[in-house]
């Protein structure tokens, strides 16, 4: 059917040609070197456009012609790179890391995309400890790829991340959120960096410039963000800054307010400072919520502005939770501070009886120690320290 049309076509263009020479009364005289050439103008065009095209496709076919070594030849170096390639790509999952990296730099002159090959033997690089080496091939993937500045970065600040250069993976990173600042990988590895730094404030920046992205899940992020305010919490307490502790609790979003670590991060810090009886208020409302044997446990250790009310509290628990070793240690150390040696005695030795634990003998032996028992307070205290030094060889 095609050949029909085109024959067709074909026959319709000749006489169409045939029509206009037959009209054509124009002439068209050529005198060369004695000899005159005479014709119709139509015919000399049409005579004219096909031997332009002749000569075009002829030099053309000419042209073609001498290129073709050079194309066998590249076509040539395009198959041994790719060889090359895939065997690297081979030798680097199966672990043969020298073999890679020696497979990636002979593909390299060869290949069309000689960045990737240098990419590609920098992680072989990494994975033989060889730090030089790495920071060449990574200079000569950007040599060969200006444009690819952005893989070549991030290759390298994850390889320096690997190598626990986190000094240098900051920076090259920094480098690349300037040129992309909004670049979901580069925020990924500075998260990852500033967690390795302990950099807290820099962590919850870029988890606000991160969380509508689908980097990490919304839980993955509340973790995160918790480790970031526990950090800051406890940085506070260590400077024995008190200011700076509540204000960092004060800004701290009321739904991380609510996880039990975190409180017990913020009320352990707190009790580093003198008054810290406010604290009492914020555990008694956060065990009404959920018990939690560690916030049980720092109840014991606040000073409440009433002695007497904080005594009955931990009391009232006992309802529901009447065999509670940390909360009858707790009772105990509560007791004691209120001097109720009796009921002090009672409540440890309960402790004791459910779940021996250092801390419940130690508060026990200063208890025979202010009533000037010695002999059982040092009896208690050895007893404590070896419970001690069996639970630290465990761990």
């Amino acid at each position: 059917m095609r050949l029909l049309l085109l024959g067709l076509l074909t026959l319709l263009f000749a006489i169409m040609i045939g029509s206009l020479v037959g009209s054509d009364t124009d002439q068209v005289i050529m005198r060369i070197s004695g000899w005159t050439i005479q014709t119709t103008a139509t015919l000399f065009v049409i005579v004219l456009f096909f031997g332009f095209l002749g000569t075009y496709f002829t030099v053309r076919s000419l042209v073609r012609f001498f290129e073709i070594p050079k194309e066998i030849k590249a076509w040539r170096q395009h198959r041994r790179a790719e060889k090359y390639l895939t065997r690297g790509l081979i030798n680097l999952t199966e672990g043969r890391w020298k073999r890679a990296e020696r497979d990636f730099c002979k593909a390299a002159p060869y290949s069309r995309a000689a960045y990737v090959n240098y990419l590609l033997a920098a992680r072989a690089a990494q994975e033989l400890n060889a730090v030089d080496r790495r920071d060449e091939y990574l200079r000569l993937a950007y040599y060969h790829n200006l444009d690819g500045s952005l893989s070549v970065g991030l290759t390298q600040a994850e390889l320096q991340l690997r190598e626990r250069q986190i000094e240098q993976a900051l920076a090259t990173l920094k480098c690349l959120q300037k040129k992309k600042p909004n670049q979901n990988r580069v925020k990924k590895l500075l998260l990852e960096t500033y967690t390795d730094l302990s950099d807290w404030q820099s962590i919850l920046n870029i988890i606000s410039s991160i969380e509508k992205t689908n980097l990490f899940t919304h839980e993955e992020l509340q973790e995160k963000k918790l480790g970031a305010y526990a950090g800051l919490l406890k940085e506070a307490g260590n400077r024995k800054d008190k200011d700076m502790l509540n204000t960092i609790w004060t800004n701290t979003p009321h739904k991380l307010k609510q996880y039990s670590e975190l409180i017990y991060i913020y009320v352990a810090e707190r009790l580093k400072f003198d008054d810290a009886a406010d604290c009492e208020i914020l555990l008694k409302k956060a065990l009404k919520c959920q018990w939690d044997d560690s916030l049980v446990r720092l109840y014991g250790f606040v000073v409440a502005s009433d002695l007497v009310k904080q005594q009955a509290t931990a009391e009232s628990w006992l309802n529901n939770h009447a065999r509670d070793a940390v909360l009858l240690l707790t009772l105990g150390r509560i007791c004691k501070r209120s001097q109720l040696w009796g009921k002090a005695r009672d409540y440890l030795q309960e402790s004791i009886d459910l779940q021996v634990n250092p801390e419940a003998y130690y508060e026990f032996a200063g208890l025979y120690e202010k009533n000037e028992n010695r002999g059982t307070a040092t009896e208690l205290y050895e007893k404590g320290l070896k419970l001690a030094m069996e639970i630290s060889n465990k761990n």
